[in-house]
């Protein structure tokens, strides 16, 4: 009789288990015992995808299911289906993952060809998670609300949030923003560089409510165009301020955009790199010096001084609205190679290699100090970093983190890395 009427309690929870509640406490269970999604899936005989559901609240795990993977983590299936009060809270990754979304919901470019960078970036944003929960260092959930409400993205809604946000940041309107990697981080956004195989790719952007705001760049470009990163960032910088919902967007520099989206963050960026207040005046001055004509020269000045390439300054004083230079001008001057330009006026693009950073600075601290907690042993670390073992021992030397092999010498641990 007990044993029925228990049955019968299973059931009956079961039926009126909140699904989000349930899958919340699945994704406890897991990620208690270090599993992953592909595992659990694995082992339950079903679709990855329809784990991220079950997770996410959004699809039923049917009983069978839920008392194999009971046994699979070690606990009581009551540990699912019993009151909220014994659930232990925690705070979760987001259900959905956005370098998922990044990679299918893009529309923007073709960015097939860089596939396994997608995966890559995946893999270290499940990274971050875990770290972050490893040093308790989740934060409270961010806001998918935007910065500023714009109801029509157009030029002038565009140019109006670029002024509004150039004055939250205490930036005049004449302030050249030479580097927007230092603003994005300074604003809480973790910044990468990694190579990008696709010509019109030069970053993306993905945001979850529980790891905030993350943009990855083409470190893979020339000398000579190191300032369109500059350009990149501030137009990834436009989706952190008001697209966090939409997630999914790339940056293609050659402006063949099809979301409203992209348009406007190209708009965005180019307002607030070369607000018209700044560039006006530098342009009247270097006319001046050019007999009042205004040259490719002049336009390579303009380029540098407000750390942006020459085909976006050329494109900031052609644009509607401003309409400094003609259409006749303009294709005349975009025949001009930058190079020569360069050498002509003395002046080279900014270094901006030392910048660009493989891994965000938040998530190499994070993994050092799990490591010298003793949360996992240095074969962990190199893989997490993507270091060579002796760059990671040298990393932690000069950090005065004492080694741990996990074996009786270096010998031995180089041995197992290389017959894993």
């Amino acid at each position: 009789m007990a044993m029925i009427l228990s049955e019968y309690r299973t059931k009956l929870l079961y039926k009126i288990m909140n699904y989000a509640e349930l899958g919340q406490r699945i994704r406890q269970a897991r990620e208690s015992v270090s599993m992953s999604q592909d595992d659990v899936a694995s082992r339950l005989e079903i679709p990855r995808s329809a784990i991220s559901l079950i997770e996410s609240g959004k699809r039923k795990i049917d009983s069978l299911e839920l008392q194999t993977f009971s046994r699979l983590v070690g606990k009581s299936i009551l540990f699912f289906l019993d009151e909220p009060k014994a659930c232990v809270e925690s705070r979760e990754i987001e259900e959905d993952d956005p370098t998922q979304i990044l990679f299918s919901g893009n529309q923007a470019v073709d960015i097939s060809q860089d596939r396994k960078q997608i995966d890559r970036f995946q893999q270290f944003h499940r990274n971050f998670g875990e770290l972050a929960r490893m040093l308790d260092r989740l934060p409270s959930q961010f806001t998918d609300e935007p910065m500023y409400k714009v109801f029509k993205p157009t030029p002038a809604a565009a140019r109006w949030m670029a002024g509004k946000e150039r004055a939250r940041l205490g930036l005049t309107a004449s302030s050249p923003i030479r580097d927007m990697w230092d603003i994005l981080e300074s604003e809480g956004i973790k910044v990468m560089a990694w190579d990008l195989k696709t010509p019109k790719l030069g970053g993306c952007f993905i945001y979850s409510r529980s790891l905030g705001s993350f943009v990855l760049v083409k470190s893979n470009v020339g000398a000579s165009s190191s300032n369109m990163l500059n350009f990149v960032l501030a137009h990834e910088y436009c989706h952190h301020l008001i697209h966090k919902q939409r997630k999914g967007f790339a940056c293609d520099p050659a402006g063949n955009y099809r979301q409203p989206e992209e348009y406007f963050a190209q708009w965005f960026a180019a307002a607030f790199l070369m607000p018209e207040e700044g560039v006006v005046p530098k342009l009247i001055k270097y006319a001046e010096q050019a007999d009042g004509s205004i040259t490719p020269e002049v336009v390579m000045h303009l380029a540098l001084d407000f750390g942006v390439s020459y085909t976006a300054m050329l494109n900031r004083l052609a644009a509607r609205g401003v309409e400094i230079i003609d259409k006749e001008m303009y294709k005349q001057f975009a025949k001009e190679k930058v190079s020569q330009l360069l050498l002509q006026i003395g002046r080279q693009h900014p270094d901006r290699s030392e910048k660009l950073k493989h891994f965000p600075e938040e998530y190499t601290n994070m993994a050092f100090e799990a490591y010298g907690r003793g949360l996992f042993r240095v074969g962990k670390l190199t893989e997490l970093l993507e270091l060579p073992f002796e760059e990671a021992k040298a990393q932690l030397q000069a950090r005065n983190i004492p080694v741990d092999l996990g074996v009786n010498s270096e010998a031995d641990l180089l041995d197992d890395i290389a017959n894993a």
